[in-house]
This record gives structure tokens, sequence and C-alpha cells, in this order.
């Protein structure tokens, strides 16, 4: 009997035991699939070594800033003298008896161009393109403005061409800097639009500066990009804003800095639907057959053909007296 109570003894103490182990499972089970995955380790990512071959090249950096960014200025330019400067005017087309022709000014051998005309058949006017004067101020110790006036607006009352300032700063004919401004549109001074180039190869005028090379240019022009809408080791070096006392001008402001300490220079004005830095001067890369000319009176070339919706002035001495033999400078009105 005793060995028999001894036996229900383990057998209970046994049951006990398994109890409590299923118990105890039942607690360390996940409450879920779920939260079990969720739980579980993550396995080991391979490691790629990188190599140059293996890495997509970054993209070039623009001169441009991109859209919506804000280029941080620390000059922005104010408001040109009331008095004072050098000033100059420019032949007009515009005229109601004598269309399709230039009255004057258009000089193919000698860089002039009066042609604010469509090519061909220069039966449509362009009065953004027709430079009537300007108005250069070089007195202030940061800026240089000029106030550049069309004979006007478009239909649409807008600018809508490009218009440059060429400078000669160390007066050997040839073109060193190229301020050059893309359809002037705001009221605010502006970068936008706003690019200047330099020739640093000395190559604009071809052989022979101004006047036409026969043989044609193998030049690139004003090659060198100083400045970009904003952009470049300054960036207030240049700026636009339409005149707020003229609706027919606009101005332009360019650092002093920018003459490299001449103090002695020639500048002078260009406008065109599209004014291209590498083909200055125009007449080496086009022959005068080419180009065409604005005058009647030059019957063997007349009308414009290649070079048309284009206007440029003399070139006027800025720092100095001329003696009004040097090629391209204007005359004393």
């Amino acid at each position: 009997m005793k060995k028999i109570s001894n036996v229900l003894s383990i057998i209970l103490l046994c049951g006990l035991i398994l109890s409590a182990c299923t118990t105890a499972a039942q607690t360390s089970e996940p409450k879920s699939v779920e939260s079990a995955a969720t739980q579980a380790p993550a396995p080991k990512a391979e490691v790629t070594a990188l190599t140059p071959e293996s890495v997509a090249p970054a993209a070039p950096a623009t001169t441009q800033p991109a859209a919506g960014s804000a280029t941080q200025h620390s000059a922005v330019p104010q408001n040109p003298p009331s008095a004072g400067g050098k000033k100059w005017g420019d032949q007009s087309t515009i005229s109601s008896i004598n269309k399709a022709r230039a009255l004057g000014g258009d000089r193919f051998a000698l860089g002039r161009f009066e042609r604010p005309y469509n090519a061909n058949k220069m039966d449509v006017y362009f009065p953004q393109l027709d430079i009537d004067r300007v108005v250069l101020y070089p007195e202030d110790p940061t800026w240089v403005y000029t106030v550049v006036t069309m004979v006007g607006r478009d239909a649409n009352n807008a600018f809508t061409g490009q218009y440059a300032i060429q400078l000669d700063l160390d007066r050997d004919v040839r073109g060193d800097i190229l301020v050059l401004v893309d359809q002037p549109a705001s009221a605010e001074w502006t970068t936008q639009g706003v690019h200047v180039y330099a020739d640093t190869n000395k190559d604009v005028g071809g052989v022979n500066p101004i006047r036409a090379d026969t043989a044609g240019a193998a030049g690139n022009g004003f090659e060198t990009v100083l400045f970009d809408q904003g952009s470049g080791k300054d960036a207030d070096l240049a700026w636009v804003r339409l005149d707020p006392g003229n609706p027919a001008s606009f101005q332009i402001a360019f650092k002093q800095s920018l003459l490299a300490g001449s103090k002695a220079y020639t500048a002078d004005v260009w406008a065109g639907t599209h004014l291209d830095p590498a083909l200055f001067d125009y007449n080496d890369h086009f022959t005068h057959e080419q180009a065409g000319a604005a005058d009647t009176e030059i019957v063997n070339f007349y009308p414009i053909k290649g070079l048309s919706e284009m206007d440029n002035t003399c070139r006027q001495a800025v720092g100095f007296n001329p003696k009004g033999t040097e090629l391209g400078i204007c005359l004393p009105e």
C-alpha cells in the first residue's frame, strides 16, 4: 500500500512539472505573426566597395542659378546721375517717306550697321531694335551707368531684342568686354538676362579691327564668360532695369572694377534680335554680298540679307579727348 502511495506521488509531481513548462512556453510565445516579423533581426546587407567606375558622374555645374534659387547680392545700383555723362546719338531709320532703307549710318566695310528691318524685303520695321541715343555716366565710384533709348518698343510694348555695350579698354580698336542684356523687362534692378563676356585671346576684329577682313576671320570673338545672370566671381557685376522716367529707355549698370583700372576707353552700343558674342566683329564673318546693305544707293548689295534686325552706334570716347581720326569714333555733335 505504501508502495502504491509513492508511485501516485511521483505521478502527481510529474504532472505539476509538465503543467509549469506548458505555461512558461505559452507566456514566451509572440502574441502574433506580425509582431514576430517585426522582432526578427534583419539580415546583414551586402557591402559593395565603390570604385570610380561604379559611381555615376555628377551633373556639370551650371553658371545660371537653378530656378527658384536666390542669389545673394551685396551691392545694387541706385539711380544714374541726373546730369553730366557722355551723350551720343545714332541714325534712325524711321521715316514715313523713306521706308525700307537706312537714311545713313549703314557702312558694312567700317562695321556700322543701321538695319532694324527684316531681311530681303525690308518691309517690317523694328523700333525696339533702332537705337536713338545713349548716355553713359562714368563718374560714380562704384558703377558705370548707361541709359539706352530706343525709337520705341514693339507692338506688344516690349523690348524683345538683345542689347550690348562693347568696351575697348586699351583703345587698340579691338573690343575687350561685352556687356549683354536679353529682353529687359523688369522695373527693378535685376541680373536676370545679364551676361558679361571678355576677349582674352585678342582676336575680336580679325586682322583689321573694325574694317571688314575680306579673307574672313577665324577668331572666336568674346569667348570668355565673366558673368552669367548673377553667377561669377562677382555676383553684382552687371544689372539692368527699365527706365522709370522713359518707356523707350532702359538702364544698364556695371561695376567700375570691370574696367580693370582703365580711365580712358571707348564704348559703343548694339541692338539685335540675336547678338552672338562669337561673331564680333560681324563684318569679318560675312562678306558684303552675304550681309547686304540697307542703303538703296549701294545698289550692288541692297537690300539687307544675312545681317538683318541689327543696329549699332559709333564709339564714344570716355576719359579722353579724341583726335577725330580714330576708327569708329563718334564725331563731336
